[in-house]
This record gives structure tokens, sequence and C-alpha cells, in this order.
């Protein structure tokens, strides 16, 4: 389970750190100050949390992995709301909130991508050991 958190925790704050540089530079922020990244550590530790407690189990089924994903989004939403409101990244009101929805998707957009890449390259490598090690034995 840390192994996972840690994982979870690197594609996570990673995620943050290029949705944060992209908003910064469209929005014309030239500097930042280093107070930045210790909010992007905090709100990519307590996001992991949320995540490593809320994402399915591999014996759930679709319906309930399905809820289980959409009430993930939605905690990850309420939770970076409240932080973005509170480092001052985001105002508070509809704009601020359809900002951080956004910014949030981007996110898990980013570290559902880069994990599933890794993931599947994983898968290929362990079927590349198998191959080589059994061949095309049929059982």
């Amino acid at each position: 389970m840390f192994g996972n958190f840690i994982r979870c925790f690197l594609y996570i704050t990673v995620g943050i750190f290029v949705v944060c540089g992209a908003s910064y530079k469209i929005a014309g922020v030239e500097t930042v100050t280093v107070d930045i990244f210790g909010m992007i550590l905090l709100s990519a530790f307590v996001t992991t949390l949320a995540t490593v407690l809320m994402l399915p189990k591999e014996n759930d089924g679709k319906v309930m992995s399905c809820v289980k994903v959409i009430l993930h989004y939605m905690v990850l939403c309420v939770i970076m709301s409240f932080l973005g409101i509170r480092f001052g990244w985001v105002d508070f009101g509809f704009a601020g909130i359809v900002t951080m929805i956004m910014d949030v998707g981007l996110v898990y957009l980013f570290a559902f991508i880069v994990y599933y890449m890794i993931d599947r390259k994983q898968a290929g490598e362990i079927n590349k050991m198998l191959q080589e090690k059994y061949g095309d034995e049929e059982s």
C-alpha cells in the first residue's frame, strides 16, 4: 500500500506542477514565490490520501467502480477548491470553482495517462519475460 501511495503521490504531484505551470503561463504570471512548492506538495499529499482510500479495488464490480471514480473526482474537486481558495490560486465564486474543477480534471487525466502508460509497459515486459521462459507451450 505504501508503494502505491508513493507512486500516486508522484503522478499527482507532477500533474499539479504541469497544470499549475500551464495555468500560470496562460495567466501571464512570470514569477512565483517559493511557497508554491509547499502548497503543491500539501495538495498532492491530501489528494493522494483521498485517491488511495477511494479508488476502486480489483474486486469491485463495474457499477461500484464507476460510482467510486465519480465520488473520487468530486472529493478531489472539493479538496482542491478549498485548498485553491485558501492558497489564493482561485477566487471564491463560480468562475474560481469551475476553474479548479477543470484543473482537477486535467491533473486526473494526466495521472491516468501516465499510470496507464507505465502499467502497459510493465505488462508488456512481463509478457515478454513469460514468452521467453515458457514460449508457446500449451497447457
